[in-house]
């Protein structure tokens, strides 16, 4: 790979940065609740009723532009990864590389399908609740009957994103496969994510859901990892 083919890529990946801003914000725009939230039955919480309908629009429509704007970058990641597929010689370097080849693909799908799953289900409950009169029993049987139809797209989709690029990036991370120190393994949106709520337990904050947005900002930092990593072979190369 020449440099001018290197920098091209890196400036793609970059596309990661306006990508997830839109996510980031609809994150919060589902995530955000008042401090008092209580669960109300498995995933349904009490704020989800001050969750606003255009919050919900705002957040589907930053999933879509989101999306988007990641394949561009996502895309030029694969064509970087792929050529330290065909290098790779060892054979776990390899699979693990391949299983992150698969998160990132699967995000191209998973981000625009989240932002519209989650922010439904969000807003069924709302729609649900007010519907019967403000009556819970009813609202929550109701809403579990809509989230049925899609619980296992869900948590397949949910499960093999995460599993993929956390596992993946970890790994290619320690074995050596990508030039980065073993640091960056933090990286991995998910344990952003997990700082998120680490944070969110220990702040004394006014409000619920300020770990909402750290996972669509761990793959801002997962990718700004991938482009030191292509600085760094071409600073060996050199």
């Amino acid at each position: 790979m020449t440099s001018q083919e290197r920098e091209k890529i890196t400036k793609r990946m970059l596309w990661i940065i306006p990508a997830m801003i839109p996510c980031i914000i609809g994150d919060y725009c589902m995530g955000l609740e008042p401090k008092n939230s209580t669960a109300v039955s498995f995933m349904i919480s009490s704020g989800w009723l001050t969750i606003a309908d255009w919050r919900i629009a705002l957040s589907h429509i930053g999933g879509l532009i989101g999306t988007a704007l990641y394949m561009i970058a996502a895309l030029a990641f694969v064509r970087y990864l792929n050529e330290k597929l065909a290098r790779c010689g060892d054979k776990w370097g390899q699979r693990f590389l391949k299983l992150f080849l698969v998160g990132l693909y699967w995000g191209c799908m998973v981000f625009v399908y989240f932002h519209l799953a989650c922010g439904t289900l969000i807003h069924t409950y709302n729609v649900l609740f007010e519907a019967v009169g403000g009556d819970k029993e009813r609202a929550v049987a109701a809403w579990n009957r809509a989230y049925l139809v899609q619980a296992v797209p869900y948590w397949v989709s949910f499960v093999v994103l995460e599993f993929a690029t956390t596992v993946g990036w970890i790994a290619v991370i320690w074995k050596g496969v990508l030039p980065l120190k073993k640091r960056w393994v933090l990286a991995a949106p998910m344990l952003i994510a997990g700082i998120g709520f680490l944070l969110e337990l220990i702040l004394p904050l006014p409000f619920n859901g300020f770990a909402s947005g750290f996972e669509s900002l761990g793959w801002i930092v997962m990718f700004l990892g991938g482009i030191r990593a292509i600085k760094n072979d071409e600073r060996e190369a050199d």
